[in-house]
């Protein structure tokens, strides 16, 4: 009898040191429901991975830009604070947005808002944008699997296979997709009252932007709504490759090495790289002077770009994809054509490397 009462006393005084062992584990455990602590009114941290319109372009000051007004919002419905963390360019595509991101820090947050598409149209088809869209969404999904994400359809866009491939995607990834088109066109104004320039949003159409993603948040947490990204298979997302290749194969004299970017100004002047991928992208410097590149892979012409910006700024540009998995050349050639924004006496090309997997 008595060894029968010691081993029932024994096994509860295990099950108790067990049970509060778990219970300090759990303790210690981020709450990582971005809604819950934005409720519990806790610091929340977030990224915006985006384009212009991403980091709010065209707003007439600082306090109006809708990630201001978004925090504003809800710091004075709920108390807490927000911790905003940027990997934004103005005319940045996925493309871009996703090197931009692979060759940052990595934050801890607990929400990201990714806003792309109205560049993207641009200069890719949507095969194209698909598969750089979906590469960084799983890259975000890698880096923060407990991170609600929130995809944002921007007003602008007009191109309805971008706009079905984003829902589509979104679905994927557990994603809050909101379509900005929609409260643009309830508020019954037009675009030339809503936009600066028939795409970036004025001070008013951040602000519809702005309430779009409250009133999103506000539902979310009357609805308790669990964030699902941690529950994605890792073997289902994978991280893209993006190499940077900076050895260049021939190279025509008047190109000059200043401070890592091969410059020249010379018109018909060429720089050859050979890589293997089935993508191609390069890095160049975008200014005032900046010139149009033409581009040949495997001596076919592929594209145009133009590197021309209204201040200089490092940039990673899109080139092509879909290419064969296996050796290419590419050629880069300074074109005899303007930008007709160029109105200096300079056409300056300025390419320090490609980018590839």
């Amino acid at each position: 009898m008595k060894k029968g009462l010691k081993y029932i006393i024994y096994s509860l005084i295990f099950i108790v040191i067990i049970s509060m062992f778990y219970l300090l584990i759990d303790s210690k455990q981020p709450e990582r429901n971005v809604y819950k602590k934005i409720a519990d009114g806790k610091q929340v941290n977030y990224l915006i991975v985006g384009d212009s319109i991403g980091r709010s372009s065209g707003a007439s000051n600082n306090h109006r830009k809708w990630f201001q007004l978004v925090e504003r919002s809800l710091t004075k419905k709920y108390g807490g604070s927000f911790k905003r963390h940027l990997v934004v360019q103005s005319g940045a595509t996925a493309f871009e947005g996703l090197y931009k991101l692979k060759n940052s820090l990595s934050k801890d947050v607990d929400l990201v808002f990714i806003v792309f598409g109205e560049n993207d149209r641009k200069y890719m088809d949507d095969k194209q944008f698909y598969f750089f869209y979906q590469s960084l969404l799983e890259e975000i999904v890698i880096r923060h699997p407990h991170a609600e994400l929130v995809t944002i359809t921007e007003s602008s866009l007009d191109n309805e296979d971008f706009v079905h491939i984003i829902k589509q995607l979104s679905k994927e990834f557990y994603a809050t997709n909101i379509d900005m088109r929609i409260p643009f066109r309830n508020s019954g104004l037009s675009t030339e009252r809503l936009t600066n320039d028939l795409v970036h949003p004025n001070d008013y159409g951040y602000y519809l932007y702005a309430q779009a993603v409250v009133d999103t948040m506000n539902k979310a947490i009357r609805e308790k709504k669990t964030v699902l990204t941690s529950t994605i298979p890792v073997k289902e997302v994978s991280s893209l490759e993006m190499n940077t290749l900076h050895p260049f194969h021939s190279i025509d004299p008047s190109f000059k090495n200043e401070a890592g970017f091969y410059t020249s100004n010379k018109i018909g002047a060429d720089i050859e790289y050979h890589f293997s991928g089935s993508f191609l992208g390069v890095n160049v410097i975008r200014s005032e002077k900046g010139g149009m590149i033409d581009v040949f892979v495997d001596d076919n012409y592929v594209t145009t770009i133009s590197t021309w910006w209204p201040f200089k700024k490092e940039r990673s540009l899109y080139v092509t994809s879909g290419l064969t998995d296996r050796n290419h050349t590419v050629t880069f050639q300074l074109s005899a054509n303007k930008s007709r924004y160029n109105i200096t006496d300079q056409q300056l090309v300025q390419i320090s490397s490609i980018i590839t997997n």
